[in-house]
């Protein structure tokens, strides 16, 4: 008996609980049917990728470089559409590369924009391209490659997020010197 009358109890808290969500599940529907995002167009707008969704810092901020001559490396970096690079946070430094030094880093001028965390600095929201001059002394002329290392930081620039600083490491190989 006692189990009966459980049963009946949740049964009519059931019958009792639709009754009370009717309204409200016929308005959600009238929803829908609006000009207005229904529930439906909401739900399916978490699961699909939103135009201002982040990209990995790979993909955000890319980088390519070539030996254009013995003593000269171009550095290509490349912000994504809607992204931007601060000049002053651009650094290339060799590792584990004896007998070879960089000299000098040649950046193009870049943007002026008033930044809220650095002030006003200079940006790239256009691939870069920076000239590395490299010194190779005489018992590292024969040196066929070196290991650059590339910091940069940047930011997408519609909401605002700033990405810590990108490190990477590439070997590339060196033309003789003549």
């Amino acid at each position: 008996m006692h189990t009966k009358m459980s049963c009946s109890r949740f049964t009519r808290a059931i019958v009792l609980l639709a009754m009370l969500l009717a309204p409200g599940l016929q308005a959600l529907g009238q929803t829908q049917q609006s000009p207005a995002p229904g529930l439906s167009q909401r739900l399916s707008g978490l699961l699909q990728p939103k135009q201002d969704q982040l990209l990995e810092p790979e993909q955000a901020f890319r980088l390519r470089v070539t030996a254009k001559t013995p003593t000269v490396l171009t550095a290509e970096l490349i912000p994504a559409d809607g992204y931007y690079l601060y000049k002053n946070r651009i650094h290339f430094t060799l590792e584990k590369s004896p007998g070879v030094a960089i000299v000098a880093v040649k950046l193009p001028l870049g943007k002026s924009k008033k930044d809220l965390t650095f002030g006003t600095t200079e940006v790239y929201l256009q691939p870069v391209q920076a000239e590395i001059m490299l010194d190779r002394q005489a018992n590292a002329s024969r040196a066929s490659s070196v290991r650059l290392a590339a910091s940069y930081q940047g930011c997408h620039e519609k909401t605002g997020v700033c990405y810590p600083p990108v490190h990477t490491e590439l070997t590339l190989a060196l033309p003789p010197v003549r």
